[in-house]
């Protein structure tokens, strides 16, 4: 057999194989896909986006004990269909955050919840600078047509801050909820985050206990809230 026919055949050999391949893989994904749920379940769905910084990134800790985890979980336990989605970057300030929104907003969540403005604090910037970035990104969240619920998580200036700019910065966070129609959580403004057993060593940031205590204590209760309204103003069941 000269080497002409012997390519001529290998050749042929290589293209049915190829083609056979072609129509199993083919026919193998028509099957998974017909095997994926039907896509209703997944709109119907209720989406939160946790949108802030480390204490919404859930500094230190593995992700499915940081806040947005351990809700949406919560949630799912008592029979709501959710996703939490968690947005939190480690250090940004309330300009990053301006610099986010428009991006968090082209996701079309139901429910955001703002933990923003730590790093400002720790950072002693301006709070004139501080509320405008912040008024800016609640504007931008509200804008449009079904804009989501938004609840706000009211953070809260260190002592060494002083006692005026503490006194500032932490008014800012009612002032801005009562401006905007927004739900007020008080996240570190409590006494959970006081008792160092819920906290990492750093003092700053909560650690799984105290993500859990102030979930259940605080934050489950408002979304519960907010989610049953998703669903009466929707075609979506509830899900209790």
């Amino acid at each position: 057999m000269n080497k002409k026919m012997l390519f001529g055949i290998l050749s042929v050999s290589t293209l049915a194989l190829a083609v056979l391949g072609w129509v199993f893989f083919s026919e193998q994904s028509d099957t998974d896909m017909s095997n994926r749920e039907p896509r209703e379940s997944e709109e119907s769905l209720v989406e939160i986006i946790a949108f802030g910084d480390s204490l919404t990134a859930g500094y230190d800790l593995p992700q499915d004990e940081a806040y947005p985890a351990q809700l949406e979980k919560i949630l799912r336990e008592k029979s709501y269909a959710v996703t939490v989605i968690n947005s939190g970057v480690s250090g940004e300030t309330t300009r990053g955050s301006l610099e986010r929104a428009n991006f968090i907003r082209s996701q079309n969540p139901d429910v955001v919840i703002l933990g923003i403005g730590g790093n400002d604090a720790l950072r002693f910037l301006p709070i004139g600078d501080t509320r405008e970035n912040m008024t800016s990104t609640i504007n931008i969240l509200k804008s449009g047509i079904n804009p989501p619920r938004v609840v706000l998580l009211q953070m809260a200036a260190p002592i060494n801050a002083g006692q005026k700019y503490k006194q500032e910065f932490d008014s800012l966070y009612g002032d801005l909820a009562r401006t905007n129609d927004l739900i007020l959580v008080p996240f570190i403004t409590n006494a959970i985050f006081l008792d160092p057993k819920n906290k990492l060593s750093d003092g700053i940031h909560y650690n799984q206990q105290g993500y859990q205590k102030v979930i259940e204590k605080y934050l489950f209760p408002e979304i519960e809230v907010l989610v049953r309204d998703v669903y009466r103003t929707s075609d979506r069941n509830d899900g209790s």
